[in-house]
């Protein structure tokens, strides 16, 4: 095994309300902010400073469209901007990750455009002209995503929500300033804790031992002793806290030499929120005690049982409090952090939840290779809260001798 990280983003961290006074020195040539229309006071902080007289552009946060990139590719081409900083969470930030790399290389968005009908997963080629993508400074207003030092980004298309890979869309420069996290709501600080726990504990279950593992629980250990921290206080530099340690599960050995697909619940977690409207992780929360169970049955498709115990046991070393059985144990987490999961899922939603993530994630792909569509409609069902019709992790329907629909 060969590690090399080698993270190309700049991350600064400044004081509560400063970033308007620091983002001067990482900027180039003509710069435009691009700013969730929720947080134009922090916008106008930003451009009180070393932005003054720059373009603005407002966007309102939501799923990332075609038309939301063209909309920010127009705003890029018409002021001849050479650096675009965007502040909002990580739909504002994956919008003008990705509409920075298409303005710079329109031969990408057809490239989306004709394979998205293949995968859910969508590796770009290299970008002809690097030196022509503007630069971006990615300043988040929420935490989990770590889409500021991310290669990855979100767009809904036509045939379903796509995960877009590509290095260049890591931002250039990320900075954290506490202030940008003031307004995100409590229960959307613990659920994107929860999610940058999850990243972590989802790729760590779905790969092989690695000299990272440590490195993984230690991060993992730190998650959990601040969401310990966070049930009783809440302050900016805990929030900030809680930004670094999402932005870390990026750019940290904790992930370093793992199956880049071994988080399964992410894939069945993106097609149930596209499906039902519903925040990812309203949808993850759903599922990952279900799959957590049938790692636990031994279903080993969605993950290592000794692996999935051996996390647990880091957990429990931070918070002893914490019940030793994993699938208890994440979800009393879960409960003390106050986030819930989908109130209901339908048995149509189950059925073309399961249809999707098969297509798009599963057969030969690798992303949910090994799970089959009756594994799948297990998870959902049981997440739905429904009889389980497939109480072993084979694949086999046993107890009724009917077949699952998908």
């Amino acid at each position: 095994m060969i590690a090399d990280h080698n993270w190309k983003t700049r991350c600064i961290i400044v004081s509560a309300g400063t970033a308007g006074k620091y983002i001067g020195d990482v900027t180039r040539g003509r710069t435009g902010v691009v700013v969730d229309s929720h947080l134009m006071d922090h916008g106008v902080q930003l451009l009180a400073g070393d932005l003054r007289g720059g373009p603005v552009l407002e966007l309102k946060a939501g799923p990332v469209t075609v038309e939301i990139l063209r909309k920010v590719g127009s705003f890029i081409r018409e002021n001849g901007l050479q650096t675009v900083a965007a502040l909002g969470g990580g739909s504002v930030l994956d919008a003008v990750k990705l509409a920075v790399l298409f303005t710079a290389d329109p031969s990408l968005a057809i490239f989306v455009e004709r394979h998205a009908k293949r995968s859910g997963l969508l590796v770009l080629p290299p970008i002809t002209s690097p030196k022509e993508r503007p630069k971006t400074i990615l300043l988040p207003s929420t935490v989990g995503t770590g889409a500021e030092v991310s290669g990855v980004a979100c767009l809904d298309t036509a045939v379903g929500r796509r995960l877009i890979v590509s290095r260049h869309l890591a931002g250039d420069t990320a900075m954290l300033d506490a202030g940008h996290l003031a307004t995100l709501p409590r229960q959307l600080l613990f659920e994107g804790l929860l999610e940058a726990l999850l990243r972590v504990a989802g790729t760590m279950i779905g790969s092989g031992s690695s000299i990272f593992d440590d490195d993984g629980h230690v991060l993992i250990q730190r998650m959990v002793r601040l969401g310990q921290r966070l049930t009783r206080d809440d302050s900016p530099e805990l929030r900030l806290a809680a930004a670094r340690l999402s932005m870390e599960t990026h750019t940290g050995w904790a992930l370093m030499g793992r199956n880049p697909y071994g988080a399964k619940h992410w894939y069945v977690a993106n097609e149930l929120a596209y499906i039902t409207g519903e925040r990812k992780m309203a949808a993850t929360v759903s599922l990952i005690g279900p799959i957590w169970q049938e790692i636990e049955n031994g279903s080993t498709g969605w993950g290592d049982r000794e692996r999935l115990h051996s996390l647990w046991s880091a957990v429990t070393h931070a918070d002893p409090d914490l019940d030793p059985n994993p699938v208890l144990g994440v979800t009393e987490l879960m409960w003390r952090w106050g986030i819930a999961g989908l109130q209901t899922i339908s048995e149509e939603t189950v059925v073309r939840t399961t249809a999707a993530a098969v297509s798009n994630w599963g057969g030969v792909l690798p992303m949910l290779r090994g799970i089959d569509a009756a594994q799948i409609h297990h998870v959902l069902n049981a997440a739905a809260g429904g009889q389980p019709i497939l109480p072993s992790p084979t694949g086999e329907l046993l107890g009724r001798g009917e077949e699952v629909s998908t």
